[in-house]
């Protein structure tokens, strides 16, 4: 048990001995294996060489010679090898070839193949050994060398004797030896291949269920981006069929911004397979690079001052010429911009720096910003497609994932690299290294031929917008509470048009403000997107139900994912519906109301007193709720002073928390069910003991006979003395 690990330990050393950056897995295989059979081999000869020298140094000087010539192959083969990153086939096939010929020629000098102790099982074994090189072609030459050896060998063996001093037995000895050892080594390198092989098909099977996971998990992105535009522009058409003297202008301004937003995110998903397919063209030209990034941060000025950040361009030079694309270095400078501002706060700052770096001969543009910074876990996926940050101090903008993958390709098209530095609450920064090159023809920048995209740097009344669905709408009347969790203003636009007759509309842009608003007004019914920045839709629903406070709210997912996992997890979560955008309005309207006139059959299961008395063990939080306000109010009948600020605290709960909870479990408030619970007690305890009208009355806390007569004729349609008689 103890050698397995060591084992491991050597192997996993041999492996990093032999890689080096670039080095992909199936040639490190090749060199790992090749050079385990060398050190084998070598072994075997350090082994031999000098046992021949001890024992017979006169006998097998020719075979001590061959162990001298093979040990410097062997040795120098094991130190030089790790360091060769190209044509390592060819390097082991030039080795072969001379170990090959330096046996030839020994075989002859011992007097051919039947004197030669076994040195034609040798030849065998090192043709065998180019098994793990996976090419026919080293394979073929080998076995062609081997024959022709044989040959050489059988007919020049006449012109060459055999030393007086190998006698018949030591031959026989020495091919016993090299038999058993080179038949090791080639079981070795054999057996060793064919796990390696399986290994790697292992590995290839492994890879290809992680492409087609990370293909599955790109379509549902895809359609997730696609969806929640796409429902935008079918409600606001809806809305301009059926008001279009409201709607018609707002409504085309909308649709005409969701399209925009679909063809962009085309756009993107476009120019990032052109990328990877090597199908996107460069046109460079020379040109002063300074002068056009800042001409790119002035695009910039309207949209950090809208936001009250200072955006400052820093360059090193005042000017510096150097070949690049200026649609390429356009996108990727408005992207890294965008985001700085997008993350950061108000009063905060961003800073685009400019500069060559003499020593590597590259130019370098930095993107910095002071916002909330990105966490180190996330940090290796922040190139990835549609990945979007989500933490708790990430701004509420949302955004399609796609920018910096395609940032990414960008930079590796113009043969630069990009990477980031990011530190939580300190702020993040892009680094962009191109290499400086003054091959392309001059031209002089006309900054209007490559424009920052529209959507990156317009000053929208988007912050306006938002504003005015992140609070209440309110409205007179006992119209329902419901509260949207969406990230997207035009949505929310949308459904309160859809809905503001129905119900009393609250918004939040979040799952962590839906989870605030939803403990604070206890809405009667939810409606929440799934992927949102912040805390997402499903993290949400967890705390929702498990709460106390917010268990009983029905919620009905209203998100882009349709697939069905995500269905799953929702519905596991406890979400109550589930609608995949884009969605018919109808059937939106109908599946709320019919979820709040479900909840009205709890008002049957607890609002009686006499049935609640009655109740089993809790089955759920509400069972439990209701169960725990009765017990608590059981231990108070008699406390006339005891109210529903007693009982809040006791429960933990606000006044308002506790009087919207209840209400939507019983229909009745906190008071009138307290009211009803005590005259059940009473008409119990008259029916169950001794106790007077007076006493009974007095042990449920009425003070006053005559009061308690009244209001318990008024329940049960008797007066109390009339039972138990």
């Amino acid at each position: 048990m103890k050698g397995k690990p060591l084992l491991q330990k050597i192997m996993a050393w041999v492996e990093r001995f032999n890689d080096y950056p670039g080095c992909d897995r199936k040639e490190l295989t090749v060199k790992v294996q090749m050079w385990v059979g060398t050190a084998y081999a070598l072994l075997h000869v350090l082994i031999l060489t000098p046992t021949f020298l001890i024992f017979a140094p006169e006998a097998l000087k020719v075979l001590i010679g061959y162990g001298y010539f093979l040990a410097i192959v062997l040795i120098t083969s094991l130190f030089v090898t790790p360091w060769i990153k190209r044509q390592i086939k060819l390097t082991y096939f030039i080795q072969m070839i001379i170990l090959l010929m330096g046996t030839l020629i020994t075989i002859l000098h011992l007097g051919g193949i039947a004197t030669s102790g076994g040195l034609i099982v040798v030849c065998l074994a090192l043709m065998l050994c180019t098994v793990p090189l996976q090419d026919s072609r080293i394979s073929l030459a080998s076995f062609l060398l081997f024959t022709f050896i044989v040959i050489i060998s059988g007919l020049f063996s006449s012109f060459f004797s055999a030393p007086a001093s190998l006698t018949p037995k030591i031959n026989s000895i020495l091919f016993m030896i090299n038999t058993l050892s080179m038949s090791g080594l080639a079981l070795f390198l054999i057996l060793s291949f064919i796990a390696q092989q399986r290994k790697l098909e292992q590995l290839e099977a492994n890879k290809l269920k992680e492409l087609n996971e990370a293909k599955n998990k790109l379509f549902t992105n895809i359609t997730h981006e696609f969806r929640t535009p796409l429902t935008i522009i079918q409600g606001m058409t809806n809305l301009i069929k059926t008001n279009p003297e409201e709607w018609m202008e707002k409504g085309t301004v909308k649709i005409e911004n969701q399209t925009r937003n679909l063809l962009a995110l085309v756009n993107q998903m476009l120019d990032l397979s052109r990328l990877e397919a090597g199908a996107m063209p460069l046109h460079s030209f020379q040109s002063d690079i300074i002068s056009y990034l800042k001409y790119l941060s002035g695009s910039f000025i309207s949209l950090a001052q809208k936001k009250d950040i200072q955006l400052n361009f820093l360059p090193e030079n005042r000017h510096f010429m150097m070949d690049f694309d200026q649609e390429k270095i356009m996108y990727i400078v408005s992207n890294l911009l965008s985001n700085a501002l997008k993350y950061t706060p108000c009063n905060g700052t961003v800073e685009l720096y400019a500069g060559q770096m003499k020593e590597q001969n590259e130019f370098v543009i930095k993107v910095s910003d002071n916002g909330p910074g990105i966490p180190p876990e996330q940090l290796p996926f922040i190139f990835d497609r549609f990945f979007r940050v989500e933490e708790d101090q990430v701004t509420q903008e949302g955004g399609t994932g796609l920018g910096l993958a395609l940032v990414k390709e960008l930079v590796k098209l113009l043969g630069g690299s990009v990477r980031v530095i990011s530190s939580v609450e300190s702020g993040t920064t892009f680094i962009v290294l191109l290499p400086v090159t003054n091959n392309a023809p001059e031209k002089e920048i006309i900054p209007n031929e490559a424009v920052p995209p529209a959507d990156l740097v317009s000053v929208s009344n988007q912050e306006d917008v938002q504003q005015s669905y992140t609070g209440s709408v309110i409205f007179t009347g006992d119209l329902p509470i419901l509260l949207v969790v969406e990230d997207s203003t035009d949505l929310k636009l949308y459904l309160k048009a859809l809905l503001e007759k129905q119900y009393r509309l609250e918004f939040a842009n979040n799952g962590k403000t839906g989870l605030q608003k939803a403990f604070d007004h206890i809405p009667d019914i939810i409606v929440s997107d799934i992927m949102m920045p912040v805390l997402d839709g499903i993290s949400m629903l967890d705390i929702l139900k498990h709460d106390i406070r917010t268990s009983h709210i029905p919620v009905i997912m209203l998100t882009a994912k349709a697939d069905m996992d995500s269905r799953l997890t929702g519905l596991d979560k406890g979400a109550d519906d589930y609608l995949a955008k884009p969605f018919n309005e109808e059937e939106l309207i109908i599946r709320l109301r019919k979820l709040i006139e479900l909840r009205h059959i709890l008002h049957d299961r607890y609002a009686a007193g006499e049935q609640v008395l009655t109740d089993n063990l809790p089955e759920n939080l509400e069972d439990s709720f209701i169960q725990k306000i009765r017990l608590v109010m059981e231990e108070n009948l008699g406390d006339d002073n005891f109210d529903v600020h007693q009982l809040s605290r006791t429960l933990g709960m606000s006044r308002s928390q506790l009087y919207r909870k209840f209400k939507s479990l019983t229909n009745k408030s906190v008071i009138d069910y307290f009211w009803t619970l005590r005259l059940y007690k009473a008409q119990n305890l008259l029916q169950t003991t001794v106790m007077n009208v007076s006493e009974v009355a007095w042990a449920v806390g009425f003070k006053n006979l005559s009061h308690f007569s009244r209001a318990f004729k008024d329940q049960f349609g008797v007066n109390p003395s009339a039972i138990g008689k």
